[in-house]
Protein backbone atom coordinates (compact mmCIF):
# COMPACT_ATOMS: atom_id res chain seq x y z
CA UNK A 1 0.00 0.00 0.00
CA UNK A 2 1.77 3.51 -0.48
CA UNK A 3 2.41 5.40 2.57
CA UNK A 4 -0.10 8.20 4.06
CA UNK A 5 2.92 10.95 3.71
CA UNK A 6 2.96 12.82 0.13
CA UNK A 7 4.78 10.91 -2.80
CA UNK A 8 7.54 12.16 -4.72
CA UNK A 9 7.51 10.72 -8.32
CA UNK A 10 10.98 10.43 -9.37
CA UNK A 11 11.15 9.52 -13.16
CA UNK A 12 8.04 9.75 -13.70
CA UNK A 13 7.16 8.73 -17.44
CA UNK A 14 5.47 10.88 -20.05
CA UNK A 15 2.11 10.63 -21.64
CA UNK A 16 4.17 9.34 -24.89
CA UNK A 17 5.12 6.40 -22.71
CA UNK A 18 1.15 6.17 -22.05
CA UNK A 19 0.68 6.31 -25.11
CA UNK A 20 3.18 3.40 -25.96
CA UNK A 21 1.65 1.26 -23.71
CA UNK A 22 -2.04 2.02 -24.63
CA UNK A 23 -2.63 -1.84 -26.13
CA UNK A 24 -2.08 -3.12 -22.70
CA UNK A 25 -4.41 -0.80 -20.67
CA UNK A 26 -7.10 -0.61 -23.27
CA UNK A 27 -7.29 -4.94 -23.01
CA UNK A 28 -7.29 -4.94 -19.37
CA UNK A 29 -9.97 -2.00 -18.89
CA UNK A 30 -12.56 -3.87 -21.99
CA UNK A 31 -11.71 -7.67 -20.16
CA UNK A 32 -12.82 -5.72 -16.61
CA UNK A 33 -15.60 -4.03 -18.72
CA UNK A 34 -16.95 -7.43 -20.50
CA UNK A 35 -16.88 -8.97 -16.84
CA UNK A 36 -18.58 -6.39 -14.95
CA UNK A 37 -21.68 -6.67 -18.01
CA UNK A 38 -21.79 -10.06 -17.48
CA UNK A 39 -21.81 -10.22 -13.88
CA UNK A 40 -23.83 -7.38 -13.19
CA UNK A 41 -26.73 -9.20 -14.96
CA UNK A 42 -27.68 -9.79 -11.57
CA UNK A 43 -29.93 -7.39 -9.01
CA UNK A 44 -27.19 -4.99 -7.53
CA UNK A 45 -27.65 -4.09 -4.15
CA UNK A 46 -27.79 -0.44 -3.50
CA UNK A 47 -26.26 1.07 -0.22
CA UNK A 48 -26.77 4.96 -0.67
CA UNK A 49 -30.09 5.37 -2.60
CA UNK A 50 -29.23 3.32 -5.26
CA UNK A 51 -25.46 4.14 -5.22
CA UNK A 52 -23.36 1.47 -3.40
CA UNK A 53 -20.97 2.03 -0.60
CA UNK A 54 -17.78 1.06 -2.95
CA UNK A 55 -16.17 -0.48 -5.21
CA UNK A 56 -12.70 -0.80 -4.08
CA UNK A 57 -11.63 -3.26 -1.31
CA UNK A 58 -8.93 -0.25 0.58
CA UNK A 59 -12.08 2.22 0.10
CA UNK A 60 -14.42 -0.34 1.17
CA UNK A 61 -12.43 -1.45 4.27
CA UNK A 62 -12.74 2.18 6.10
CA UNK A 63 -16.62 2.20 5.53
CA UNK A 64 -15.48 4.26 2.05
CA UNK A 65 -14.19 6.95 4.03
CA UNK A 66 -11.10 8.84 2.78
CA UNK A 67 -11.53 11.36 0.61
CA UNK A 68 -8.92 13.14 2.41
CA UNK A 69 -6.15 9.37 2.55
CA UNK A 70 -6.04 8.56 -1.33
CA UNK A 71 -4.85 4.63 -1.24
CA UNK A 72 -5.89 3.60 -5.09
CA UNK A 73 -7.38 4.49 -8.13
CA UNK A 74 -10.55 4.34 -7.74
CA UNK A 75 -9.88 7.89 -5.67
CA UNK A 76 -9.74 9.05 -9.35
CA UNK A 77 -13.91 8.88 -9.24
CA UNK A 78 -13.77 9.59 -5.44
CA UNK A 79 -11.72 12.71 -5.30
CA UNK A 80 -9.42 13.16 -8.48
CA UNK A 81 -7.42 16.35 -6.57
CA UNK A 82 -6.03 13.09 -3.85
CA UNK A 83 -4.32 11.54 -6.38
CA UNK A 84 -1.45 13.17 -6.54
CA UNK A 85 -0.38 11.70 -3.75
CA UNK A 86 -0.36 8.00 -5.45
CA UNK A 87 2.08 6.66 -7.54
CA UNK A 88 1.89 4.81 -11.21
CA UNK A 89 -0.26 1.50 -10.32
CA UNK A 90 -3.75 -0.71 -11.79
CA UNK A 91 -6.24 -1.74 -9.44
CA UNK A 92 -8.61 -4.66 -10.18
CA UNK A 93 -11.37 -5.29 -7.50
CA UNK A 94 -14.03 -8.29 -7.36
CA UNK A 95 -16.85 -7.29 -5.08
CA UNK A 96 -20.03 -10.04 -4.19
CA UNK A 97 -22.79 -8.82 -2.21
CA UNK A 98 -25.32 -11.07 -0.37
CA UNK A 99 -28.60 -8.91 -0.31
CA UNK A 100 -32.21 -10.01 1.60
CA UNK A 101 -35.19 -8.11 1.57
CA UNK A 102 -38.18 -8.96 3.02
CA UNK A 103 -41.44 -7.06 1.73
CA UNK A 104 -44.69 -7.86 3.61
CA UNK A 105 -47.55 -6.11 1.22
CA UNK A 106 -50.46 -4.42 3.28
CA UNK A 107 -52.98 -2.04 2.87
CA UNK A 108 -56.21 -2.10 0.45
CA UNK A 109 -53.82 -2.81 -2.62
CA UNK A 110 -51.56 -4.68 -1.39
CA UNK A 111 -51.33 -8.20 -2.19
CA UNK A 112 -52.08 -10.81 1.31
CA UNK A 113 -52.44 -13.50 -0.42
CA UNK A 114 -48.96 -14.55 -0.17
CA UNK A 115 -47.59 -13.27 2.98
CA UNK A 116 -44.01 -12.04 3.17
CA UNK A 117 -42.17 -12.08 -0.55
CA UNK A 118 -38.30 -12.49 0.03
CA UNK A 119 -35.93 -11.52 -2.29
CA UNK A 120 -32.39 -13.04 -2.10
CA UNK A 121 -29.81 -11.78 -4.42
CA UNK A 122 -26.14 -12.51 -5.16
CA UNK A 123 -24.66 -9.86 -7.43
CA UNK A 124 -20.72 -10.04 -8.36
CA UNK A 125 -18.85 -6.80 -9.45
CA UNK A 126 -15.24 -5.84 -11.25
CA UNK A 127 -13.88 -2.48 -11.68
CA UNK A 128 -10.93 -1.48 -12.38
CA UNK A 129 -8.33 1.78 -12.56
CA UNK A 130 -5.39 3.24 -13.41
CA UNK A 131 -2.58 6.36 -11.35
CA UNK A 132 -0.65 7.57 -14.19
CA UNK A 133 1.89 10.30 -13.19
CA UNK A 134 2.94 12.71 -15.42
CA UNK A 135 5.57 15.25 -15.75
CA UNK A 136 3.33 18.15 -15.07
CA UNK A 137 0.14 16.70 -13.10
CA UNK A 138 -1.33 12.84 -12.33
CA UNK A 139 -3.98 11.22 -14.97
CA UNK A 140 -6.11 8.55 -13.36
CA UNK A 141 -8.90 6.64 -14.18
CA UNK A 142 -11.25 3.44 -14.29
CA UNK A 143 -14.39 1.42 -14.83
CA UNK A 144 -16.92 1.30 -11.84
CA UNK A 145 -20.11 0.60 -11.33
CA UNK A 146 -21.36 3.14 -8.58
CA UNK A 147 -24.84 2.36 -8.31
CA UNK A 148 -27.60 0.07 -9.29
CA UNK A 149 -30.50 -1.47 -7.72
CA UNK A 150 -32.84 -4.08 -7.64
CA UNK A 151 -35.47 -7.44 -6.53
CA UNK A 152 -37.00 -10.68 -7.75
CA UNK A 153 -39.87 -11.40 -5.72
CA UNK A 154 -41.34 -14.80 -6.55
CA UNK A 155 -45.46 -12.85 -6.39
CA UNK A 156 -46.52 -9.13 -7.21
CA UNK A 157 -46.92 -6.80 -4.14
CA UNK A 158 -50.30 -5.47 -5.15
CA UNK A 159 -53.51 -7.81 -5.19
CA UNK A 160 -54.49 -6.61 -8.57
CA UNK A 161 -51.52 -7.65 -10.77
CA UNK A 162 -51.88 -10.72 -8.34
CA UNK A 163 -55.35 -11.53 -9.50
CA UNK A 164 -55.80 -10.15 -13.04
CA UNK A 165 -52.37 -9.12 -14.18
CA UNK A 166 -50.49 -11.97 -14.91
CA UNK A 167 -47.91 -11.75 -11.65
CA UNK A 168 -46.36 -8.60 -13.00
CA UNK A 169 -45.25 -5.93 -10.74
CA UNK A 170 -42.62 -8.17 -8.74
CA UNK A 171 -39.14 -7.44 -10.73
CA UNK A 172 -36.90 -4.48 -10.73
CA UNK A 173 -32.83 -4.62 -12.41
CA UNK A 174 -31.45 -1.23 -12.73
CA UNK A 175 -27.61 -1.20 -13.57
CA UNK A 176 -24.92 1.94 -13.76
CA UNK A 177 -21.69 1.09 -15.52
CA UNK A 178 -19.34 4.46 -15.41
CA UNK A 179 -15.73 5.02 -17.24
CA UNK A 180 -14.08 7.51 -15.12
CA UNK A 181 -10.80 9.72 -16.34
CA UNK A 182 -9.12 11.80 -14.66
CA UNK A 183 -6.33 14.85 -14.35
CA UNK A 184 -4.61 16.36 -10.82
CA UNK A 185 -2.87 19.40 -10.33
CA UNK A 186 -0.53 20.07 -7.21
CA UNK A 187 -0.04 23.70 -7.05
CA UNK A 188 3.49 25.37 -4.80
CA UNK A 189 1.70 25.84 -2.24
CA UNK A 190 0.94 22.22 -1.43
CA UNK A 191 -2.84 22.17 -2.52
CA UNK A 192 -4.32 20.11 -5.29
CA UNK A 193 -6.90 20.58 -7.51
CA UNK A 194 -8.39 17.86 -9.79
CA UNK A 195 -10.87 17.21 -12.99
CA UNK A 196 -12.98 14.22 -13.54
CA UNK A 197 -14.75 13.45 -16.57
CA UNK A 198 -17.72 10.61 -16.47
CA UNK A 199 -19.35 8.41 -19.14
CA UNK A 200 -22.07 5.26 -18.60
CA UNK A 201 -23.81 3.42 -19.70
CA UNK A 202 -27.02 2.62 -18.02
CA UNK A 203 -29.76 -0.53 -17.98
CA UNK A 204 -33.03 -0.85 -17.17
CA UNK A 205 -36.14 -3.63 -16.86
CA UNK A 206 -38.93 -4.10 -14.20
CA UNK A 207 -43.03 -4.98 -14.69
CA UNK A 208 -43.61 -2.10 -12.09
CA UNK A 209 -46.57 -1.10 -11.96
CA UNK A 210 -48.27 2.27 -13.94
CA UNK A 211 -50.62 4.70 -12.52
CA UNK A 212 -52.99 2.90 -15.23
CA UNK A 213 -52.82 0.14 -12.84
CA UNK A 214 -50.97 -2.00 -14.69
CA UNK A 215 -47.63 -3.63 -15.63
CA UNK A 216 -45.23 -1.67 -17.41
CA UNK A 217 -45.49 -2.18 -21.25
CA UNK A 218 -42.02 -3.09 -22.02
CA UNK A 219 -42.86 -6.14 -19.69
CA UNK A 220 -39.22 -6.43 -17.52
CA UNK A 221 -37.13 -6.19 -21.16
CA UNK A 222 -33.58 -4.67 -20.93
CA UNK A 223 -33.53 -0.66 -22.03
CA UNK A 224 -30.54 1.39 -22.40
CA UNK A 225 -29.45 4.72 -22.11
CA UNK A 226 -26.53 6.96 -21.87
CA UNK A 227 -25.14 9.49 -19.39
CA UNK A 228 -22.29 11.76 -18.61
CA UNK A 229 -21.17 14.14 -15.71
CA UNK A 230 -18.53 15.38 -14.02
CA UNK A 231 -16.57 15.47 -10.61
CA UNK A 232 -14.38 18.28 -9.37
CA UNK A 233 -11.89 17.70 -6.54
CA UNK A 234 -9.62 19.75 -3.89
CA UNK A 235 -7.02 17.95 -1.70
CA UNK A 236 -3.90 19.11 0.74
CA UNK A 237 -2.24 17.19 3.35
CA UNK A 238 0.05 18.50 6.09
CA UNK A 239 2.38 16.75 8.64
CA UNK A 240 -0.41 14.72 10.28
CA UNK A 241 -3.37 16.05 8.83
CA UNK A 242 -5.11 16.20 5.06
CA UNK A 243 -8.50 17.69 3.97
CA UNK A 244 -10.56 16.40 0.75
CA UNK A 245 -13.53 18.04 -0.95
CA UNK A 246 -15.13 16.18 -3.79
CA UNK A 247 -18.01 17.34 -5.78
CA UNK A 248 -19.61 15.11 -8.48
CA UNK A 249 -22.36 16.76 -10.49
CA UNK A 250 -25.90 15.67 -11.55
CA UNK A 251 -24.60 12.82 -13.93
CA UNK A 252 -27.02 13.70 -16.77
CA UNK A 253 -28.84 10.61 -18.71
CA UNK A 254 -31.01 9.92 -22.07
CA UNK A 255 -34.81 8.71 -21.10
CA UNK A 256 -35.21 5.26 -20.83
CA UNK A 257 -37.89 5.40 -24.25
CA UNK A 258 -39.24 1.65 -23.75
CA UNK A 259 -40.51 2.76 -20.14
CA UNK A 260 -42.13 6.03 -21.16
CA UNK A 261 -45.40 4.75 -19.56
CA UNK A 262 -43.34 4.06 -16.36
CA UNK A 263 -40.69 6.82 -15.96
CA UNK A 264 -41.28 10.66 -16.52
CA UNK A 265 -38.28 11.58 -16.55
CA UNK A 266 -34.69 10.19 -17.04
CA UNK A 267 -32.65 7.96 -14.43
CA UNK A 268 -30.28 10.72 -13.66
CA UNK A 269 -28.46 10.19 -10.80
CA UNK A 270 -27.97 13.59 -8.26
CA UNK A 271 -24.65 15.54 -7.29
CA UNK A 272 -22.90 14.49 -4.56
CA UNK A 273 -20.53 16.15 -2.23
CA UNK A 274 -18.40 14.42 0.13
CA UNK A 275 -15.50 16.02 2.62
CA UNK A 276 -13.27 14.77 4.97
CA UNK A 277 -10.07 14.65 7.20
CA UNK A 278 -7.31 12.19 7.51
CA UNK A 279 -5.29 12.94 10.72
CA UNK A 280 -1.98 10.65 11.03
CA UNK A 281 -2.06 9.73 14.91
CA UNK A 282 1.07 7.57 14.66
CA UNK A 283 3.35 6.87 11.66
CA UNK A 284 1.24 3.62 11.61
CA UNK A 285 -1.95 4.56 12.59
CA UNK A 286 -4.44 7.00 10.52
CA UNK A 287 -8.16 7.92 11.15
CA UNK A 288 -10.35 9.27 8.85
CA UNK A 289 -14.03 10.81 9.22
CA UNK A 290 -16.01 12.16 6.06
CA UNK A 291 -19.57 13.82 5.19
CA UNK A 292 -21.61 12.69 2.32
CA UNK A 293 -24.84 14.50 1.37
CA UNK A 294 -26.88 13.27 -1.75
CA UNK A 295 -29.24 15.70 -3.22
CA UNK A 296 -32.13 12.60 -3.98
CA UNK A 297 -35.02 15.91 -4.41
CA UNK A 298 -33.73 17.62 -7.26
CA UNK A 299 -34.24 14.31 -9.27
CA UNK A 300 -37.55 14.51 -10.44
CA UNK A 301 -37.41 10.30 -11.26
CA UNK A 302 -36.37 9.61 -7.49
CA UNK A 303 -37.25 13.18 -5.27
CA UNK A 304 -40.90 14.42 -7.22
CA UNK A 305 -43.90 13.05 -5.51
CA UNK A 306 -45.82 10.09 -7.96
CA UNK A 307 -48.70 12.11 -8.45
CA UNK A 308 -47.26 15.64 -9.01
CA UNK A 309 -43.90 14.30 -11.34
CA UNK A 310 -43.75 10.56 -11.14
CA UNK A 311 -41.36 10.42 -8.83
CA UNK A 312 -40.99 8.23 -5.72
CA UNK A 313 -40.89 11.21 -2.85
CA UNK A 314 -37.32 10.45 -1.64
CA UNK A 315 -35.59 13.03 0.49
CA UNK A 316 -32.45 14.01 0.33
CA UNK A 317 -29.50 11.77 2.39
CA UNK A 318 -26.52 12.50 4.63
CA UNK A 319 -24.22 10.78 6.34
CA UNK A 320 -21.00 10.18 8.31
CA UNK A 321 -18.14 7.72 7.64
CA UNK A 322 -15.41 6.51 9.95
CA UNK A 323 -12.35 4.89 9.47
CA UNK A 324 -9.35 3.66 10.73
CA UNK A 325 -5.95 2.27 9.62
CA UNK A 326 -3.29 0.65 11.47
CA UNK A 327 0.41 -1.15 10.06
CA UNK A 328 0.19 -3.69 12.07
CA UNK A 329 3.23 -4.97 10.55
CA UNK A 330 5.92 -4.04 7.64
CA UNK A 331 3.54 -5.65 5.00
CA UNK A 332 0.26 -6.01 6.40
CA UNK A 333 -2.51 -3.39 7.13
CA UNK A 334 -5.50 -3.66 9.11
CA UNK A 335 -8.56 -1.51 8.51
CA UNK A 336 -12.13 -1.11 9.76
CA UNK A 337 -15.12 1.65 9.30
CA UNK A 338 -18.64 2.30 10.44
CA UNK A 339 -20.79 4.43 8.00
CA UNK A 340 -24.48 5.42 8.78
CA UNK A 341 -26.56 8.12 5.97
CA UNK A 342 -30.65 8.08 6.68
CA UNK A 343 -32.75 6.40 4.31
CA UNK A 344 -33.82 8.56 1.29
CA UNK A 345 -37.24 6.63 1.61
CA UNK A 346 -39.83 8.39 3.94
CA UNK A 347 -42.14 6.70 6.07
CA UNK A 348 -45.06 7.89 3.57
CA UNK A 349 -43.56 6.18 0.47
CA UNK A 350 -42.70 2.58 1.84
CA UNK A 351 -45.46 0.74 -0.70
CA UNK A 352 -43.72 2.81 -3.64
CA UNK A 353 -40.50 1.95 -3.35
CA UNK A 354 -41.29 -1.82 -2.82
CA UNK A 355 -38.98 -2.74 -5.74
CA UNK A 356 -36.54 -0.34 -4.74
CA UNK A 357 -35.75 -1.00 -1.08
CA UNK A 358 -33.07 1.08 -0.30
CA UNK A 359 -33.79 1.42 3.26
CA UNK A 360 -30.44 0.26 4.68
CA UNK A 361 -28.51 2.88 6.67
CA UNK A 362 -25.62 1.78 8.44
CA UNK A 363 -22.26 0.08 7.03
CA UNK A 364 -19.92 -1.49 9.36
CA UNK A 365 -16.63 -2.56 7.38
CA UNK A 366 -13.31 -4.58 8.45
CA UNK A 367 -10.34 -5.21 6.18
CA UNK A 368 -6.58 -6.49 5.65
CA UNK A 369 -4.43 -5.67 3.04
CA UNK A 370 -0.72 -7.28 2.19
CA UNK A 371 1.84 -6.17 -0.02
CA UNK A 372 3.56 -9.32 -1.26
CA UNK A 373 6.07 -7.34 -2.58
CA UNK A 374 7.27 -3.96 -3.65
CA UNK A 375 5.28 -4.33 -6.72
CA UNK A 376 2.60 -6.68 -5.56
CA UNK A 377 -0.43 -6.33 -2.89
CA UNK A 378 -3.27 -7.88 -2.44
CA UNK A 379 -6.95 -7.15 -0.32
CA UNK A 380 -9.50 -8.16 1.34
CA UNK A 381 -12.81 -6.35 2.82
CA UNK A 382 -15.86 -7.57 4.54
CA UNK A 383 -18.60 -5.02 4.73
CA UNK A 384 -22.12 -5.83 7.20
CA UNK A 385 -25.39 -3.89 6.40
CA UNK A 386 -27.72 -4.09 9.32
CA UNK A 387 -31.15 -4.84 8.41
CA UNK A 388 -33.54 -1.79 8.46
CA UNK A 389 -36.87 -1.90 8.66
CA UNK A 390 -39.70 0.61 7.51
CA UNK A 391 -43.49 0.72 7.04
CA UNK A 392 -45.89 2.54 5.48
CA UNK A 393 -47.34 5.47 7.07
CA UNK A 394 -50.59 6.00 4.58
CA UNK A 395 -50.38 9.61 5.52
CA UNK A 396 -48.64 10.34 2.10
CA UNK A 397 -50.81 10.26 -1.35
CA UNK A 398 -53.29 8.21 -2.75
CA UNK A 399 -50.58 5.51 -2.85
CA UNK A 400 -49.41 5.54 0.53
CA UNK A 401 -52.66 5.71 1.34
CA UNK A 402 -53.99 2.21 -0.41
CA UNK A 403 -50.76 0.52 0.94
CA UNK A 404 -50.52 1.50 4.68
CA UNK A 405 -48.77 -1.12 6.86
CA UNK A 406 -47.03 -2.42 3.94
CA UNK A 407 -43.00 -3.27 5.40
CA UNK A 408 -39.88 -3.08 4.11
CA UNK A 409 -37.15 -4.75 5.91
CA UNK A 410 -33.57 -4.91 3.84
CA UNK A 411 -30.07 -6.04 5.16
CA UNK A 412 -26.83 -7.36 3.27
CA UNK A 413 -23.35 -8.91 3.66
CA UNK A 414 -20.65 -8.60 1.04
CA UNK A 415 -17.11 -9.70 0.43
CA UNK A 416 -14.54 -7.59 -2.02
CA UNK A 417 -11.35 -9.04 -2.71
CA UNK A 418 -8.61 -6.51 -4.89
CA UNK A 419 -5.04 -6.43 -6.57
CA UNK A 420 -2.80 -3.89 -6.94
CA UNK A 421 0.31 -3.63 -9.34
CA UNK A 422 2.60 -1.19 -8.64
CA UNK A 423 4.77 -0.30 -11.37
Amino acid sequence: MPSVGRQKHIGVPSLKDFTRNRGTWIRTFLFCFLASFLLGLSQVYAGEGVFLLGNDTLQLGRASSGVASPRSAYWSYMNPASIVDLDRRIDVNWYSVFSKVKLKPRGLIGNRLDGTLVSDELSNIVSTGFIWPLKTGTLGGGLFIPSGAGVEYPHSRNIISRLVGGNCDRRLAYQHFRGVLSYAYEFENGWAVGLGLHVSMNRFRTDHLTLSLRGAHNDNKWDDAYGAGFGVGFYKRWDQLAFGLNYSSRHWTESMRKYNDLLSAPLDTPRVVQAGFAYKVTPKLELTADFKWLHWRRIRTYGSPIFRGGGYGWTNQSGIKLGVEWKALPKWTLMAGYAYSNSPVRADGVFLSGLVPVVVEQHVTAGISHQINPKNAVHFAAVWAPAHKLRESGTGDLMSFMGKGTSIKTGALSFALGYSYSF
